[in-house]
């Protein structure tokens, strides 16, 4: 049996804690940092979620991207301007992004419950909604063994969008990072 989902696990773990380290200065200091941490986000989620569209419908992303403008509205933060990410060049491309993009719900969760009363959490409380990593699962099951590759190297993208975010360094770390 192919097994995208343990492939693609395994395959970024790496990127996942380089990715989760890159954001521990906003973890460290939260709740303090939360308007920095989703300004982050800004700045990486539209741009990862423009690349995959590029090679797959997954409206998922654009309900959760509201989630996200509604909080930086709320708490009188501007929308930064979002990174560029390469569209995906394939439809395999694309759902190893969309693994990466439904995968930060399951972290968000746990966000969640350290954000103090009264701050705007519609971001976060998006991962309470399983059934877009439901529907990712299944996908993971229509992709080809000839293009896990493909779907490694989405995810791999979209690990390093968060991470260009998370470090300010915009499109020069992207750039950066696309070598590494």
């Amino acid at each position: 049996m192919h097994d995208l989902r343990a492939i693609l696990r395994s395959a970024t773990a790496d990127d996942h804690r380089r990715t989760e380290d890159s954001f521990a200065a906003n973890f460290a200091a939260f709740p303090d940092s939360y308007g920095s941490f989703l300004e982050a986000h800004a700045r990486a989620f539209p741009a990862i979620g423009r690349a995959l569209s590029c090679g797959l419908d997954w409206q998922p992303w654009h309900d959760r991207w509201h989630a996200l403008e509604s909080d930086l509205a709320d708490l009188d933060r501007h929308t930064p301007s979002a990174l560029n990410a390469a569209p995906a060049a394939s439809r395999a491309e694309a759902i190893g992004m969309a693994y990466v993009l439904e995968g930060s719900r399951l972290g968000s969760t746990v966000l969640l419950q350290r954000v103090p009363a009264g701050l705007p959490t519609a971001y976060l409380r998006g991962g309470k909604d399983r059934a877009p990593w439901q529907r990712l699962l299944a996908l993971l099951e229509t992709v080809d063994p000839s293009d896990e590759m493909a779907a490694i190297a989405g995810a791999r993208l979209a690990f390093r969008t968060f991470r260009a975010a998370a470090e300010h360094g915009g499109e020069a770390v992207l750039a950066q990072m696309a070598h590494a």
